[in-house]
């Protein structure tokens, strides 16, 4: 679960940058007349969809994604540590009768 929040908080600043550059980009590009109509296309409100719709779905595709990876990586772990003798701990165990002098 942490894997999955740490990934949706990279995603999220990932989507903030990528909503900047892609609003950058599509500002960019000259509003045209479609010939023969008259009317102007103007690509702002496509710019705020796309950079909207990053800082939305990229947090979202992060968090599944690093659910999918933390489920993955914890199956691979559970499934290796046995055998390979997983993680050894060795405890010291204090006292708690006053010290002798």
């Amino acid at each position: 679960m942490m894997l999955a929040v740490i990934s949706a908080i990279l995603a999220l600043i990932a989507g903030i940058i990528f909503a900047g550059l892609i609003g950058a980009i599509i500002s960019s590009i000259p509003s045209t007349v479609v010939p023969g109509t008259g009317t102007t296309l103007d690509f702002g409100a496509l710019s705020a969809l796309f950079g909207l719709g990053a800082v939305i779905s990229m947090p979202i595709a992060g968090f599944i994604g690093g659910l999918i990876q933390g489920l993955i990586i914890a199956a691979l772990y559970n499934f290796l540590a046995p055998r390979i003798g997983g993680i050894k701990l060795r405890f010291k165990e204090e006292s708690s009768l006053p010290p002798q002098l």
